[in-house]
């Protein structure tokens, strides 16, 4: 078509969706966070599935590189300016700043120590109120092999989509797809504000160091030595309930105070034995 029969078409003449929606507020609350993604073309993608969605924040930790990749920016067809402004960091508590909800997925069976995921339509409900007011990240793992048993752990929920055979599993892609169409139809709904004022999962994970510190101070070895495990299943009893900050800050004072309290008796030790 030349220049001069060309017209620009207008308001009248753009194509629209089949079902017209009103692009729900909360979806502005929502991170995707991809870990150590190995696929530029998983990468655009799943930029792609944001932006179609009606999400924004995409984070990717430790990615493979995409940056002028053609796998990544075709993939990525209507949604190159998610891609570009995706957010890259180094490691996994940059991808939480400022998160206080946290939904792992998994596509596996998981230690038994772990709370037994949900299903992905389940998890989109509890998403969709939560994120009226807070903030809140689903987080995927590697292509090969997803996210790892401690990832898994630091998460206050997770889900995997039912599927009727073993093998195949889902590309990476396809199941952000799933979940992030489930949120967004989720969001759809009138959902009430979820009252709990959680505490952020970077301060949980620092208030469990705390706790570890602590332990280890007064000379408690957990089986083995292993004290990521141990670790895990300190996750597992305070997360029965969620904890809020107030709840934090209540404990701290408990560990922080005895913590302290048993410096002061060591240096007091070190100075009658000078």
């Amino acid at each position: 078509m030349s220049s001069e029969t060309y017209e620009k078409p207008t308001q009248s003449t753009k194509s629209f969706r089949a079902i017209p929606v009103t692009v729900p507020e909360n979806l502005t609350n929502i991170r995707i966070i991809l870990f150590e993604p190995r696929e530029p073309g998983n990468i655009g993608s799943v930029a792609r599935v944001v932006k179609g969605m009606g999400l924004s924040e995409l984070y990717l930790v430790n990615p493979v590189q995409f940056q002028n990749v053609d796998a990544a920016y075709n993939m990525a067809h209507g949604a190159r300016d998610i891609l570009k402004t995706c957010n890259v960091v180094p490691e996994l508590k940059d991808a939480l700043e400022g998160i206080q909800y946290l939904v792992g997925t998994t596509h596996r069976r998981r230690d038994m120590r772990l709370p037994p995921p949900v299903t992905a339509r389940d998890a989109a409900q509890k998403i969709a109120s939560i994120s009226q007011d807070k903030s809140v990240a689903l987080l995927f793992g590697r292509e090969d092999f997803g996210l790892s048993t401690d990832q898994v752990s630091l998460c206050q929920l997770t889900a995997s989509v039912p599927m009727a055979t073993k093998n195949p599993s889902l590309n990476l892609a396809q199941a952000v797809q799933i979940f992030v169409y489930e949120v967004f139809i989720a969001s759809l709904e009138d959902n009430p504000l979820d009252e709990i004022v959680y505490a952020e999962v970077n301060a949980l994970e620092e208030f469990y160091g705390r706790v570890t510190r602590l332990l280890d101070k007064v000379g408690m070895t957990p089986y083995n030595q292993e004290w990521e495990t141990y670790l895990k299943s300190l996750r597992r009893v305070f997360s029965r309930a969620p904890l809020e900050e107030r709840d934090i800050a209540t404990l701290d004072m408990i560990f922080s105070t005895t913590y302290r309290h048993i410096v002061r008796l060591e240096e007091k030790l070190e100075r009658t034995q000078e």
